[in-house]
């Protein structure tokens, strides 16, 4: 006759424990239900005391060696993870009309969920609730989602809506001027976008920076102006056409100025001071009344 053994450590992957997962050589009452399984994730002991009674009224010539002698029992799982329940959230969200630019913060993210090996993966989201206001939301996932012995778990958080901003992908310092390939695009939650912040990239690039701008700062106008064509100073060419008639001469900035700002340039022949137009880097236009003054 064979001899029956404890199997010390036995992990199961049904709901009951059977006699032949803990005791060898027990011929055809292998299959017999001793225990029921621990939840999944979970483990169970069995004593002693226990397994001696369970071998008696099975008819094992089995005896424990002393009363430290025991058996861990596991049920076989695996983890729903923090990301699978917030894409079945997410999903949830898109079927009450939520577009794809929200972000979900949930309160209790540690809730250790196991599903038995030989059960459905799937988890579904119902019951969904969400004050618009604030966007706290309240709603039931169900593991297995397909199951009528299905755990349930409550789920708490808030959904954000998200918008996306232009910014620099680099720090400028003052009088810097941005252009198309300073530009990056990030997501931030609409609650948290003060006024003012630009959202359309043709309202900064082409700008120079005010002020020092550190990399991924959403940007207000305060922030940018138009670039400084003509720096007080500055020898430039001042240009007065008339009837046809096109005149250059030189002169000193007494401004700086950006295109399109009217400033005051010394003429260096006559050294009068008339305004001019800024139209260039370093290039002014004169009003055609204030010509007399290059004679």
């Amino acid at each position: 006759m064979k001899i029956v053994s404890l199997i010390p450590y036995i992990t199961v992957q049904k709901n009951h424990v059977l006699l032949g997962e803990i005791f060898t050589n027990v011929g055809i009452k292998a299959n017999s239900r001793v225990a029921y399984s621990p939840k999944p994730g979970k483990s169970a002991r069995f004593d002693a005391k226990w397994l001696y009674r369970i071998a008696r009224a099975h008819g094992l010539k089995w005896r424990p060696l002393s009363l430290k002698t025991h058996v861990i029992v596991e049920r076989a799982s695996y983890e729903i993870y923090e990301d699978e329940v917030l894409d079945a959230l997410r999903k949830a969200f898109y079927d009450r009309g939520y577009q794809n630019n929200i972000e979900i913060d949930m309160n209790n993210r540690r809730l250790n969920i196991h599903v038995a090996t030989n059960k459905n993966s799937m988890i579904s989201v119902t019951g969904l609730t969400v004050k618009k206001k604030t966007g706290r939301f309240i709603a039931t996932l169900i593991v297995p989602g397909d199951s009528s012995n299905a755990q349930r778990f409550r789920l708490t958080g808030r959904v954000h809506r998200l918008v996306n901003i232009p910014t620099l992908n680099k720090n400028f310092k003052r009088n810097d001027v941005i252009k198309k390939d300073d530009i990056e695009w990030i997501k931030v939650r609409s609650h948290k976008l003060r006024n003012g912040v630009l959202q359309d990239d043709e309202e900064i690039i082409g700008m120079a920076a005010k002020r020092r701008i550190t990399s991924n700062t959403p940007l207000i106008s305060d922030y940018l102006q138009r670039p400084k064509l003509v720096n007080k100073g500055d020898l430039v060419t001042i240009s007065l056409t008339s009837q046809g008639l096109q005149l250059k001469t030189r002169g000193r900035a007494q401004d700086s100025g950006s295109k399109g700002d009217i400033i005051r340039i010394k003429n260096n022949k006559s050294k009068k001071i008339i305004e001019a137009k800024v139209i260039g880097e370093d290039m002014v236009i004169v009003n055609l009344f204030n010509r007399i003054a290059f004679k």
